[in-house]
């Protein structure tokens, strides 16, 4: 098993983790002003999930790579 390829993707997924935290928050709050006619948190929650795959994508890439490999 390749030890820099199982940390680079500890990091990707740690990434993952704090998006997901991000657009979570952004999500609940922005529903609940969307009320008051403000979209603002909500937009930021749905630009927050491109991200969010992104550093899922490339952090299980790299794990399955360093332990198939």
């Amino acid at each position: 098993m390749d030890k820099e390829k199982l940390i680079k993707g500890g990091m990707w997924l740690s990434g993952f983790t704090c998006s997901i935290i991000i657009s979570a928050v952004s999500f609940f709050q922005g529903f609940k002003m969307i009320r008051e006619g403000n979209y603002i948190l909500f937009i930021i929650g749905i630009v927050f999930l491109i991200p969010l795959f992104y550093c899922a994508f490339k952090g299980f890439k790299l794990i399955l790579e360093a332990i198939f490999d």
